[in-house]
C-alpha cells in the first residue's frame, strides 16, 4: 500500500489514492479511513521528523496533525489533490509546535543557584511573615486566595467549594492579590 523510496514516501496504486480514501471516508466508510490513517502516519512523521529535533516532540506534533485532520476532515474536496491538503495541515501544526516552544523558551530561565531572595526575603519587606500578611486579609479574600494559589486549584472548583460563583471567586482574589500587591509596595517605598 505505502513504500518508502529514495526519502519520498509513495503510496502503491492509483495516483490519488489518498484523496480516494479520504472521499469514501467522508462518505462514512471506516474502513476506507483505517487505511488512510495508516498511510498517512509514517508520511507525516516522516515531514515532522526532519523539522523537530525531539522524538517525542515529533510523535505529538503527528498526533496533532492527525487529530486536526479528522476534526477538518469535511473541508477536503475530493476535486483537489489530497497531499497538498494534508501538509497544509501539517505545517501549520508544526508552526504552532514551534511558536509554542519558543514562547515557553522565552519564559524559561536557567540558572546555576537559586535567587536569595525566597519568601523570607518578601515577608521581611512587607514588615512581617507572609502568614500575617495574608491574615490581614478578609475571609474571603485569603480563602480565594489560598484556594487558587496555595492548592492549586482551578477557579471552577474554587468557586464550588466556596459556595459562589466564578465571577465571585475571580473578584475576591483579584482583591486579594491588589491587597497583597498594595502591601509588599508599601513597604519596599520605604
Amino acid at each position: 500500500m505505502v513504500a518508502y523510496l529514495r526519502g519520498v514516501w509513495m503510496v502503491m496504486g492509483a495516483p490519488g489514492q489518498l484523496g480516494a480514501w479520504m472521499a469514501a471516508a467522508q462518505r462514512g466508510d471506516h474502513e476506507a479511513y483505517r487505511v488512510l490513517l495508516e498511510a498517512v502516519q509514517p508520511m507525516v512523521l516522516g515531514y515532522v521528523r526532519k523539522r523537530i529535533e525531539s522524538e517525542t516532540a515529533a510523535e505529538d506534533v503527528t498526533q496533532d496533525v492527525l487529530l486536526t485532520m479528522h476534526r477538518v476532515r469535511h473541508t477536503y474536496d475530493p476535486e483537489r489533490p489530497f497531499e497538498p491538503w494534508l501538509f497544509a495541515i501539517a505545517r501549520s501544526r508544526l508552526i504552532d509546535h514551534l511558536r509554542r516552544r519558543r514562547r515557553l523558551s522565552t519564559l524559561e530561565v536557567l540558572t546555576d543557584t537559586l535567587p536569595e531572595v525566597a519568601a523570607g526575603g518578601m515577608a521581611e519587606m512587607a514588615g512581617g511573615s507572609a502568614f500575617e500578611i495574608l491574615e490581614r486579609l478578609p475571609a474571603a479574600q485569603r480563602e480565594a486566595f489560598s484556594m487558587l494559589k496555595l492548592e492549586g486549584l482551578t477557579t471552577q472548583e474554587a468557586a464550588e467549594r466556596a459556595g459562589v460563583s466564578v465571577s465571585a471567586l475571580k473578584v475576591r482574589a483579584h482583591r486579594a492579590y491588589k491587597a497583597l500587591r498594595k502591601a509588599l509596595t508599601a513597604k519596599s517605598d520605604e
